[in-house]
């Protein structure tokens, strides 16, 4: 950590980066490298150029960075991704999902100061670089002792507004349902029960006349459909494509295993100043993309898919993100390992 004159201590100390009680310095170090990436691209918004700052732009400033601190710290070497591709596209994907920069054709820009306080935690978006205090991942905060609705946090990041067992209910609420026996090749049915690990979706529909979700049709074009089987006749009610395009589809599954009390909960370990945690069924895309801004991969050398599912946040931030997911239904299980 002295190297270069302590460089990597430097920015710890700037950015409240704090090693973990059990975290290895290679590990320290790695997160640290992985936030200045960060760092540097949100700081390539601002370069003084005569063309207008692009995502190429971006990614060559995060590039740049990761070649240069695998230079600096060949240590580093086995525990970054051995190719700036992957990294490139996390961080510049983060800041485009989270609303970070905004995105026009050739162009991007950083977006309109932001700044809503929950839990203890301030959380900040298109700050000045000079007002940046506080780093956790690659999102942005100040500590505040200053307390405001979870609403606003979710507003802030498009967060669902319905606790899941209220989506759930509006969702059922809004059916209609309608007799059906079509639905034979290229349909997957919801899996309601552990386990979880193999594949979210299984070739057989549940029979017991509990309501749960399918789709159907070609990969990239399907359709979702609640479906029930009434005695042996099954009904179905199509579900609004905005509620399940890019994804968002996982935002009703978790819906519909939280009300019948099967969806895993999130669990977590502490380790001082940091928290280690796995999900154990994925967050629908907006939450996934919030916790990810706020968090660093628990490997940072693996495949991108390995990215979602361990990750390590600031204690501080994982308290807050904690309420404002619980509000919405989400469990937590803290654990021992």
């Amino acid at each position: 950590m002295n190297k270069y004159n302590g460089l990597l201590s430097a920015v710890s100390s700037q950015y409240h980066i704090l090693r973990g009680k059990q975290e290895t310095e290679l590990d320290w170090k790695t997160r640290l490298v992985y936030s200045i990436c960060g760092l540097m691209a949100y700081a390539a918004l601002w370069d003084e150029s005569e063309e207008p700052i692009s995502i190429v732009h971006l990614k060559r400033r995060i590039r740049s960075m990761l070649d240069s601190y695998k230079s600096m710290y060949p240590e580093l070497s086995g525990s970054l991704p051995s190719s700036s591709e992957e990294l490139e596209d996390e961080i510049t994907n983060q800041f485009l999902n989270v609303g970070v920069v905004y995105h026009s054709p050739y162009r991007i820009a950083p977006s309109m100061k932001r700044e809503e306080p929950f839990g203890g935690i301030l959380f900040q978006r298109g700050i000045a670089l000079d007002d940046i205090s506080c780093v956790s991942g690659i999102g942005f905060y100040s500590k505040r002792e200053e307390e405001t609705s979870s609403d606003r946090i979710k507003a802030m990041f498009g967060l669902e507004p319905e606790n899941l067992q209220r989506l759930w209910h509006t969702i059922l609420s809004a059916a209609s349902w309608k007799s059906n026996s079509a639905f034979e090749h290229n349909t997957e049915y919801l899996r309601l029960k552990q386990p979880f690990s193999d594949r979210y979706w299984m070739p057989e529909p549940d029979k017991t006349g509990v309501v749960s979700i399918l789709r159907t049709g070609m990969r990239g074009a399907q359709l979702y459909y609640l479906y029930r089987y009434t005695n042996t006749t099954l009904e179905v009610s199509q579900l609004p494509q905005w509620r399940v395009e890019s994804h968002n589809y996982r935002a009703l599954a978790c819906a519909c295993l939280s009300a019948y009390g099967t969806l895993p909960p999130i669990e977590y370990f502490e380790d001082g100043t940091l928290v280690h945690i796995r999900m154990n069924y994925l967050l629908p895309p907006r939450e996934l993309e919030f916790l990810k801004y706020y968090s660093w991969p628990e490997i940072c050398s693996t495949s991108r898919w390995q990215y979602n599912f361990r990750r390590k946040l600031s204690a501080d931030v994982f308290t807050a993100i904690k309420n404002v997911l619980s509000d919405e239904g989400y469990k937590f299980k803290g654990v021992v390992i």
